[in-house]
């Protein structure tokens, strides 16, 4: 699925800095290097992983003074020859260094070219290798150790142990198949069921961790709503724990949208502020008005925010019907002024209400564990409760998983109905099929391309 040619591209971000990494992957990988690279000693006596000091040069011109590494294959990321070339982190420095290496009989690596070439090679497998660009991306400690655990294998061993079950329902029933002279003995009916049911328990379990997976993976958007002087640019202080917002008692003051990373209870979140909900003939407010309304549409979540201290709904009961088809928490803001319950149940029938003071920081904490509760689908307590490794974030694993437990059912009916084993086994082999689709077993070079693509080059 690749040509074994010799990649290499800058593996350090953009910008300058105090070193840069040059990384040389393939056949030619030594020699390229050995060709620009001049250290004291025999080239010979070079030793594999030390790392080496030396002056880059080509064309008789030094280049850089720099450290060179490199790993025989297959003891490398790659599992081929590689050498790291540890650069000053200027951009014209290593721009120059790539250059001479180019000249080597070396072409520029492609988006994730490295890692895929891990992939193709065996050091990682296809969950793995998308763990990778998780890692690089994660934004919180808690999406680190998850991404980090599916690099670990996490993910991986779990859907291994699912498809060996399914691998040994499938080969007995293929042995019968193709061997029915030998007389073997048909698999139980009673056996495949418990072995059907074992599969599609753990691979519902899996199932079940895709929200808060993706939501450690990808974040959620959280707007903050309300009508004005409600105190939304409060709550967003005492979420951000900074005077990000500025607050007034006139009605109105903000105008644009303000957007701010946090991270809470481990995931990244988004929280976007806005203008008070309300017509007016300011025409600077009005546009604030009308882009707070069409921040709703990409939001996940939406904190709409009213004053408790006054109990009349009747305007926020038809405001908040602009968010409808969206996950919603109805927060009553000072609190600690005045709250009735029954009141705003009765004027929020159906929608979580959570009182909170954006004075006294009271029902804040409480504030968050909805938060938390709402964009992943469990409790923030529960998930304390458990590792963040043993979880899906990929759409794409979501659906594999989806279609294998499709297979699952058709199979668990055909072995109900009675029907021949060659249907049973067929259905098998596809739930099978699409686990394989998770790992790498069985993949094509479109996914392949599209996975590596969202990589940077270098990785």
């Amino acid at each position: 699925m690749y040509t074994k040619d010799t990649i290499a591209a800058i593996s350090t971000p953009a910008g300058e800095g105090a070193v840069g990494i040059i990384r040389v992957s393939g056949p030619d990988a030594l020699n390229a290097a050995f060709e620009i690279f001049r250290t004291p000693g025999e080239k010979k006596d070079l030793r594999e992983r030390y790392l080496y000091y030396g002056n880059i040069e080509d064309g008789g011109a030094v280049l850089d003074s720099a450290c060179m590494v490199f790993m025989r294959g297959p003891r490398s990321y790659t599992g081929e020859d590689t050498v790291e070339l540890h650069c000053h982190g200027g951009t014209l420095v290593l721009k120059k260094v790539l250059e001479a290496i180019l000249r080597r009989n070396a072409r520029i690596a492609g988006p994730g070219e490295f890692t895929k070439r891990a992939y193709l090679n065996g050091k990682l497998d296809l969950a793995q290798a998308e763990a990778v660009i998780d890692i690089i991306r994660a934004q919180t400690e808690t999406a680190l150790s998850s991404a980090q655990a599916r690099l670990g294998g996490t993910l991986s061993k779990t859907v291994y142990e699912v498809r060996n079950t399914l691998l040994d329902l499938l080969m007995h029933l293929e042995a019968e198949l193709d061997f029915p002279e030998d007389e073997i003995d048909p698999l139980p009916k009673d056996e495949i069921e418990t072995g059907l049911s074992k599969a599609e328990g753990s691979l519902r379990k899996l199932l079940s961790t895709y929200e808060e997976g993706r939501v450690l993976r990808e974040g959620v958007k959280v707007l903050i709503l309300g009508r004005p002087n409600v105190g939304k640019s409060s709550l967003l202080n005492i979420l951000l724990k900074e005077e990000r917002a500025i607050v007034t008692p006139v009605p109105g003051t903000t105008r644009d949208v303000i957007e701010e990373v946090i991270n809470l209870r481990g995931i990244p979140v988004r929280l976007m502020d806005t203008a008070g909900l309300r017509e007016t003939s300011d025409h600077v407010e009005a546009i604030g008005v009308r882009a707070a309304k069409e921040k709703i549409r990409g939001a996940q979540l939406i904190l709409y925010v009213v004053d408790a201290s006054a109990p009349d709904y009747a305007e926020d009961t038809e405001l908040i019907r602009c968010a409808e088809g969206k996950q919603v928490i109805v927060v009553h803001n000072k609190a600690d002024l005045s709250f009735n319950l029954e009141l705003a149940a009765a004027a929020f029938n159906g929608y979580n209400i959570r009182p909170v003071s954006a004075l006294t920081s009271d029902g804040i904490e409480e504030l968050k564990d909805d938060i938390y509760a709402e964009a992943t689908g469990r409790s923030y307590g529960a998930a304390l409760e458990s590792a963040p490794g043993g979880m899906i974030a990929s759409l794409r694993h979501k659906e594999s998983i989806e279609k294998s437990l499709h297979g699952i059912i058709r199979t668990r009916a055909a072995v109900g109905e009675g029907l021949p084993r060659e249907f049973i086994a067929t259905d098998l082999r596809w739930a099978l099929d699409m686990l394989g689709e998770i790992t790498g077993e069985t993949t094509t070079e479109d996914i392949l391309d599209k996975i590596f693509s969202s990589f940077c080059i270098g990785k």
